[in-house]
């Protein structure tokens, strides 16, 4: 399954974008673009491929959906106290990417506490929310007073799963409400966090009571797949930890 409605104008995609049929928007989170710089940094070397990774599925998003804009909920980028060279070339590389082919909005994340100074050679603003299509789009880290649905990222949401030989898998997963939509993460790197696990990271989920919530996993092979809710999820995960 490649679209699923979540209400009239409001899906979530197998590209991990969330669209907005209404003003033709996709929306995004989490890139942590630089991750494998920051690593480098830290004196952990893995192989760099995250850049390509994510220009080829912003690429395969773009080709499935006739979009205009597409809104980044934060995290566009991965060190928080400073601009790594890595992220200087990435970020740039990513949105000359876009905008050839749509108008790039960027909400700002907790990581993103320097990427305004790489947006000032690209004269791009960085913002704190974006209202589109009668959502409110923030990332997710701190609070905000909106009378709209919310939608943002920072949580990683994934569905945890093991395999026949007992090994953890992580599925990305998006959670949906009719007030609130969390985005998986769109790196290939992010770990993603249990959704049937409390306490989350994100103050606007601790304070939600989303037990009905929707989880919509997003696999690579399958495209999507209906977990159903978080409240049955966790009563999953409940009975496993007394076995």
């Amino acid at each position: 399954m490649d679209r699923l409605e979540l209400s009239k104008g409001v899906e979530v995609t197998r590209d991990l974008a969330l669209f907005l049929r209404e003003e033709r928007a996709l929306v995004i989170s989490d890139l942590h673009l630089g991750f494998e710089g920051a690593l480098a940094e830290q004196g952990v070397s893995i192989p760099r491929f995250q850049r390509k990774v994510i220009l080829e599925r912003l690429g395969r998003m773009l080709d499935r959906v006739r979009a205009e804009r597409v809104v980044i909920a934060g995290d566009f980028k991965h060190e928080f106290s400073r601009n790594l060279v890595d992220e200087w070339v990435e970020v740039k590389q990513v949105l000359r990417f876009l905008k050839e082919r749509v108008t790039p909005v960027l909400v700002r994340g907790n990581h993103d506490n320097y990427l305004a100074t790489i947006l000032g050679d690209l004269r791009m603003e960085l913002l704190d929310r974006a209202d589109v299509a009668g959502h409110t789009i923030v990332h997710g880290h701190e609070e905000v007073s909106t009378l709209h649905p919310i939608v943002m990222g920072h949580e990683h949401p994934a569905v945890k799963l093991k395999d026949e030989l007992g090994a953890t898998v992580s599925v990305p997963a998006f959670l949906a409400s009719d007030r609130l939509i969390v985005l998986p993460a769109f790196s290939p790197l992010a770990l993603g966090v249990d959704v049937s696990s409390v306490p989350y990271l994100s103050p606007i989920l601790n304070r939600t009571d989303i037990g009905d919530a929707r989880v919509i996993g997003v696999d690579e092979r399958e495209g999507l797949l209906d977990f159903g809710r978080v409240r049955d999820l966790r009563e999953i995960r409940a009975a496993l930890l007394l076995k």
